[in-house]
């Protein structure tokens, strides 16, 4: 799968073959079709290698931990930056974006298999807040994308069309978490 990655990303996903993918892993054209049925299963697994890269499990266990939101939501933040930071993961994206024009099932596969379940981890504990007192959020669903989005806007969106996707570094990542958090304390926590 790391070989087919590699291999999408370098001519997309319409130019590359099974025959090439087999190629250059060195394996039998035969061996890669017993593991994958056709080239859209093999591009799936790929994303889903990349999205299991997505600490999810790390995102929904800040969401349980009793301890302040701003904490919380600085967690999520910074779990979701550091999926982004590398330069692969904007590679991906820009192919996935690039290819959904001709097949729209990699743009639907590419939200299901990841960009959705971190919303909804996301949601749930917006949605939380949103019943505490201290807090006032009439929308919880747009809370959570203002939220996310203030920083893929900064981590992501930006390098998408830059010319460069070099890695994103630590201070950087921690800044613009940190901006994020302090935009949605200011706007949905209740003042006294």
């Amino acid at each position: 799968m790391a070989v087919a990655a590699q291999v999408f990303l370098a001519h997309g996903y319409e130019q590359s073959s099974m025959d090439e993918i087999a190629l250059e892993a060195g394996v039998a054209r035969r061996t890669l079709y017993n593991q994958f049925v056709s080239k859209k299963a093999l591009f799936d697994a790929t994303m889903a290698r990349m999205w299991d890269a997505t600490p999810l499990d790390a995102i929904t266990e800040a969401t349980t931990q009793v301890q302040p939101p701003e904490d919380v939501l600085f967690s999520i933040g910074r779990t979701i930056a550091g999926f982004w930071a590398p330069p692969e993961a904007v590679a991906f994206m820009r192919l996935v974006i690039w290819e959904s024009a001709r097949f729209p099932e990699l743009g639907e596969s590419f939200l299901q298999s990841g960009h959705e379940p971190v919303r909804q981890a996301v949601n749930r504990f917006v949605r939380r807040l949103s019943r505490e007192h201290e807090f006032r959020i009439d929308d919880p669903d747009l809370a959570s994308a203002q939220f996310v989005d203030v920083i893929l806007g900064e981590v992501l969106l930006s390098r998408l069309v830059a010319a460069s996707t070099a890695a994103l570094d630590e201070e950087r990542c921690d800044y613009v978490v940190r901006e994020a958090v302090t935009l949605f304390m200011t706007r949905y926590r209740r003042h006294s």
